[in-house]
């Protein structure tokens, strides 16, 4: 028996070999673009905060009328997902990402550039409505600004 013959893996490890190597990659990329599917709300009316554990609600009362709500863009979603303000106050969208990301509200009432890392967009809700947004290059990125 040659050094070659004693050292050959057989043909169905090789085989089972490269279909977990592909699943495994397959995996990182689907959890990479994926984002969050937890719920988190800001909303803006009295002067209280509570925070409940990972994966759940967030709602953070801050007044009505002028104030300023943050929102992070954290790698493909929006953090939180979903924020309630009153009619006069601002949302800011932070990008966090190492990649680009736009704030696109779905009716038209607001859009902007796309944006990196560091950069934040404004926009001030003159109205009450719902306003459900989108990053237009990452379609599962969305988002909705509730104004009371």
């Amino acid at each position: 028996m040659t050094f070659s013959q004693r050292s050959r893996i057989p043909a169905g490890i090789l085989a089972f070999a490269a279909t977990m190597l592909f699943f495994t990659a397959l995996t990182f990329v689907l959890v990479g673009c994926g984002g969050t599917s937890a719920t988190t709300s800001i909303t803006a009316s009295s002067a209280t905060t509570t925070t409940s554990g990972s994966g759940s609600t967030t709602t953070s009362s801050v007044g009505g009328g002028g104030n300023n709500v943050q929102v992070a863009m954290v790698n493909r979603s929006y953090d939180p997902a979903t924020v309630t303000i009153r009619v006069g106050d601002t949302v800011t969208w932070a990008n966090q990402s190492s990649i680009q990301h736009d704030v696109v509200a779905d009716n038209g009432e607001f859009k902007s550039k796309l944006f990196g890392q560091g950069e934040t967009f404004s926009f001030t809700f003159a109205k009450a409505g719902t306003f459900p947004y989108h990053c237009s290059i990452h379609p599962g990125m969305t988002g909705t600004v509730i104004v009371q």
